[in-house]
């Protein structure tokens, strides 16, 4: 009998203790992000990029006043152009108009989980957030092409002209490793949903999205930039006052 009363306190304790968090739902948009591009004045390497479907889910946990740890788990993906030239120069000579050159085409889809921090800016209300994650994602889904070509304008080239296009999916590599951070707002809908708006960016310190042999020996690695709108529900805080709600 002591025994099952033991074990009934402790799962109560433990329910309550589970209801110091948060979860949400984000759903928008995310793009690639490259230093260099078609809108630069950087004409080598050249990026064109699209935006494309994005999503977290995510759970936090209040550990302190304003301070959260948690977890989230999402989708993002990648479909961008890469084009890098540079003229033919055999022995320092450049073979009038000569180009040798690679072009990828990709197109990839990630499911990715990662440890989180929040910080909740405000004396009561924390309507504001900022965030920092590191996480790691899975490919579930790539296609690329890759086309590497060489224009001659001239019959004395020694190099001999070439255009080869091949599917190059496989070379895309299957973990991809970012760490991110953003600034979230809230707007409260009832005491326990707000709705959030939530802009984030995230890099790659290591590694890239597709191996090198596939990209004619560039280094891939874009930033992301993301657009989400969500709804929050918060579960009744212990932490909190009455009048934080």
């Amino acid at each position: 009998m002591k025994c099952k009363i033991l074990t009934l306190l402790l799962l109560i304790c433990a329910g309550y203790s589970f209801a110091q968090n948060r979860m949400g739902l984000e759903l928008g948009a995310g793009r690639p992000m490259f230093s260099s591009g078609a809108n630069s004045s950087v004409a080598t390497p050249e990026y064109n990029v699209r935006y494309t479907f994005t999503g977290d889910f995510y759970y936090l946990r209040r550990v302190a006043h304003h301070w959260y740890l948690g977890a989230k788990t999402g989708f993002e993906q990648y479909s961008f152009e890469f084009e890098q030239r540079h003229p033919d120069n055999v022995g320092g000579i450049n073979y009038a108009g000569g180009v040798i050159g690679t072009n990828l085409v990709h197109k990839s889809s990630y499911v990715h989980f990662a440890p989180m921090i929040d910080l909740g800016i405000g004396k009561f209300r924390e309507y504001l957030h900022i965030y920092a994650y590191a996480s790691v994602g899975f490919k579930v889904a790539g296609d690329q092409t890759t086309r590497e070509y060489h224009t001659t304008a001239t019959v004395t080239n020694p190099l001999p002209a070439y255009d080869s296009t091949y599917a190059s999916g496989y070379r895309i590599n299957n973990v991809a490793f970012r760490i991110g951070f953003g600034l979230k707002q809230h707007f409260p809908l009832t005491k326990t949903w707000q709705a959030t708006i939530n802009e984030g960016y995230s890099f790659m310190p290591a590694g890239d999205v597709s191996q090198p042999d596939a990209t004619g020996g560039a280094s891939i690695h874009p930033g992301y930039l993301t657009l989400t709108f969500g709804i929050m529900h918060k579960f009744k805080d212990a932490y909190l006052r009455d009048k934080d709600r």
